[in-house]
């Protein structure tokens, strides 16, 4: 893919770019394209190649039922030491992909889980616990934007996934004091646009 034909990107398309999250083409030159995010009021003005590169457009239903399955799932046991799972959770944030988001959102959940069980402090350091709160806005904010709902029903939602291993919600904790990730999502606002569309092999 080298063009942004191919990706059918049309100026009031919804779009994910990376980390930044579900943004709006606002504009869209030969050379250029402008991003507009609902959040901070930000404008990002990018190259051709690098839309290309880091800009997608919002989960389909279908992949949002994958997302789901991922959530629900059980998570995968890493031998990695805290420093390279660090790397790797930020790697898959940078990347923006929501199946990325949805094994740091699960990992964490499932790591905070099993220490609840074993009557533990939570098992997230304060960088992985920010990271998993992070992960879990955007997730949220693209699936509330692909189906046109409030992110905080798209929250709800992740819950109930993460809810179908009997899994506890690390968002409501952090070290003993209880806190809510709630907040953090109802205050963005839903972003309006239609969602672009994906190039037809």
């Amino acid at each position: 893919m080298d063009t942004l034909g191919e990706l059918r990107l049309a100026v009031d398309d919804l779009v994910v770019y990376a980390s930044h999250g579900v943004g709006c083409v606002a504009n869209r030159q030969q050379e250029t394209v402008v991003l507009e995010f609902a959040e901070g009021g930000l404008s990002v003005t990018l190259p051709i190649k690098r839309a290309v590169e880091c800009v997608r457009p919002v989960s389909t239903e279908a992949e949002i039922a994958s997302i789901g399955r991922t959530l629900g799932g059980a998570d995968t046991v890493s031998q990695e030491n805290w420093q390279r799972r660090l790397k790797t959770t930020r790697g898959k944030l940078t990347g923006g992909e929501a199946a990325g988001l949805a094994e740091v959102i699960r990992d964490a959940s499932r790591r905070d889980e099993r220490a609840s069980a074993r009557k533990e402090p939570s098992r997230l350091s304060l960088t992985e616990r920010h990271l998993y709160l992070k992960a879990r806005k955007l997730l949220a904010d693209e699936i509330g934007a692909s189906r046109g709902v409030d992110p905080s029903a798209a929250d709800a939602w992740i819950g109930d996934q993460l809810a179908r291993n009997g899994e506890r919600d690390p968002s409501r904790e952090t070290r003993g004091t209880a806190t809510s990730v709630a907040p953090l999502i109802e205050t963005t606002p839903r972003p309006s646009g239609r969602r672009a569309r994906r190039r037809r092999h």
